[in-house]
């Protein structure tokens, strides 16, 4: 599913014309030759800049975020889809402190609300000038390309954050989504809003907390089982993956409508 969300939204190979003005809530630079949409973050810094309240952009990335939350973060972004297929690579693996969580909201609040605002969007300080995912899908790319290097070279902060987002990767599962991630802190909230839920079937569970060990996102999965904790995917780090209900052996996460009293308990 994520290769197909990957090919569908750079498969604008011959230049026909991108959406611009639309974006999803995923990480995925506009500036990208053969994207489709734009970046919210992007979007969001050009109408802060101008002190215009960004309507469109805060529809369509809070509007989608209501409806299924951070699905979009687990299922579609193509840095998550990144992350996932190097934290394969064999090696030594390590979970984060969950208080560096919060560091997110501090990107967000900080290097793209308050730039924006204060400063403006051209500024430096402005995420999209250090942001790694526009390092990975426009600055080398187009480096390898036309064989000039000094768009590398002359980055060195947006290339060590490359660097260091791909490394981290390998040892860490997700860690630019749990730590640096913009847009995740963004929709974290629209999790309280989904309407459905990943729910834990108390009885059912064996307690082997396979589905915490597994979790890429670090939610404390199993501890939605007791009495009034709430559906797994109310924890603002949750992606909806659905990691949890696939490594299960016992089957005892399930996915449920909401609007009935007994799924919120």
């Amino acid at each position: 599913m994520q290769t197909l969300f990957l090919t569908a939204f750079h498969s604008n190979v011959f230049g026909l014309g991108s959406l611009g003005g639309y974006c999803l809530p995923v990480m995925n630079c506009e500036a990208c030759a053969v994207a489709w949409l734009g970046c919210p973050i992007g979007l969001l810094g050009r109408s802060l800049a101008f002190h215009e309240f960004p309507w469109l952009v805060l529809a369509l990335v809070l509007g989608i975020g209501a409806l299924v939350g951070r699905l979009f973060c687990g299922w579609v972004c193509p840095m998550g889809f990144l992350q996932d297929l190097l934290h394969k690579v064999p090696s030594r693996k390590f979970r984060l402190p969950r208080w560096t969580a919060t560091i997110k909201y501090v990107v967000l609040v900080v290097t793209v609300v308050g730039v924006a605002w204060f400063v403006g969007n051209e500024s430096s300080f402005f995420y999209c000038s250090f942001c790694p995912t526009a390092g990975m899908q426009v600055v080398l790319p187009t480096a390898i390309t036309d064989h000039d290097w000094s768009g590398v070279t002359g980055r060195p902060l947006k290339m060590g954050l490359v660097v260091a987002v791909l490394v981290a990767a390998v040892f860490v599962d997700r860690s630019f989504c749990k730590v640096m991630c913009p847009v995740g802190a963004w929709v974290a909230l629209t999790n309280r809003l989904t309407p459905f839920r990943i729910k834990v079937d108390a009885p059912a569970c064996v307690g082997c907390r396979t589905c915490d060990r597994r979790c890429p996102m670090d939610v404390p999965v199993m501890r939605h089982r007791e009495p009034g904790a709430g559906a797994v995917n109310r924890d603002t780090e949750c992606i909806e993956c659905l990691t949890c209900q696939t490594v299960c052996p016992a089957q005892a996460v399930h996915v449920l409508p909401s609007g009935r009293k007994e799924d919120e308990s």
